[in-house]
């Protein structure tokens, strides 16, 4: 399509899709940049494996229809099969059938799989870079997104060295087992065994929650950091019966890559779980486009790479037709939940602020001609 698109959206997640399937449905000149392969393993979205908290998000809803079909058709062994098979709604999945149909089914949006390495502005539009090319825009939707603080262990590799890393753990994070949304995820944990890797008081509020919510059997792995949790909130953990243990995580005690079973730590025994949720803070929020274009960041008390861009209730920057969903963004006047429920809330009060705009200024060109 080319020239000057009415809205660029930057980000390829849940927030991404939500903004540019939006712009599609009313027919505006879109641009959707996805991202490159780097930049989402960089995203929390990458991890979050299966969606089950949400209204019509559940697999049995198609399921049931798939083998009512199958059934009326006489397909007895094809029923069998469809009723062992899970299938379950993942972010993946929803983003690549967000592409799919929009590649499918509209015209006015261009899909290109590149890193926004750049962004400017004047007067009238944003100047959009990537690594191939330069594209102009009227407004733009940030959904960078963030990533969560990894838990290094120090495990041996394969040569029998000790090495100090987080990517011990990626294997249960894809299966869903080391968790990073007590909202998204926590009810998975119901009655059952939990570590959180944590040692501050957030750490210490996850717990409790969980315990709380699920009937959970909590333990608190610090891995090696000295606990920073208040006097109130350690004395309801040992009302709870919730363990904080300081010791390093030097292992992780498993069924190979496919059930997770606990985590082995220096002097002392094994502690056994089947879920663990990383409690960690953030690692980095991708602000890094709002800051070329000097949108007012929140958390002044934070290091810059961890501090969220502030918006309204429109999603709005303090940067006119600069808009930021999602994970990346916060509001001074009250919490914006990270959810993906949310985060296609917020995609929608964009696209439709910048659609009210561009199609006033169609009208008052009606009455200048």
């Amino acid at each position: 399509m080319g020239g000057l698109f009415e809205c660029a959206v930057i980000g390829g997640g849940i927030g991404g899709s939500a903004a540019a399937l939006r712009a599609a449905q009313n027919g505006m000149r879109t641009l959707w940049l996805l991202g490159s392969n780097t930049t989402r393993k960089r995203s929390r979205s990458q991890w979050v494996r299966h969606l089950d908290n949400i209204i019509g998000f559940n697999e049995d809803i198609i399921k049931h229809q798939v083998l009512k079909t199958l059934a009326k058709a006489g397909q007895t062994e094809a029923v069998k099969i469809v009723a062992r098979e899970h299938y379950h709604i993942n972010n993946r999945r929803i983003i690549q059938n967000t592409i799919d149909r929009i590649q499918d089914e509209y015209y006015t949006v261009d899909v290109v799989k590149a890193e926004a390495t750049g962004l400017r502005r004047s007067e009238t539009r944003f100047e959009v870079d990537t690594p191939d090319r330069t594209y102009e825009a009227q407004a733009v939707v940030l959904t960078t997104g963030v990533m969560d603080e990894q838990p290094a262990i120090s495990k041996l590799n394969r040569k029998g060295n000790p090495e100090d890393s987080p990517r011990w753990i990626y294997p249960f994070a894809n299966r869903e087992q080391v968790l990073y949304c007590i909202r998204c995820e926590g009810h998975l944990t119901r009655d059952d065994r939990v570590a959180v890797i944590g040692h501050s008081d957030v750490a210490a509020e996850l717990a409790m929650m969980l315990h709380e919510r699920y009937g959970t059997q909590v333990t608190i792995l610090t891995n090696g950091v000295e606990p920073e949790m208040t006097s109130d909130r350690q004395e309801i953990l040992n009302r709870y019966g919730i363990e904080v243990v300081s010791g390093k995580i030097i292992d992780i005690l498993s069924a190979g890559a496919k059930q997770l079973h606990g985590f082995q730590l220096e002097d002392h025994v094994p502690v056994e779980v089947r879920f663990a949720l990383v409690a960690l803070g953030l690692h980095r929020v991708y602000n890094d486009l709002a800051r070329q274009v000097d949108a007012r960041l929140m958390d002044d008390d934070m290091p810059v790479e961890k501090r969220h861009i502030r918006i309204n209730h429109k999603g709005e920057t303090s940067v006119p037709n600069l808009f930021a969903v999602g994970d990346v963004a916060k509001r001074d006047d009250e919490p914006v939940m990270k959810q993906v429920y949310t985060a296609q809330e917020y995609a929608v009060r964009a696209v439709d602020t910048i659609d009210y705009r561009r199609r006033r200024a169609m009208r008052t060109g009606l009455f200048e001609k």
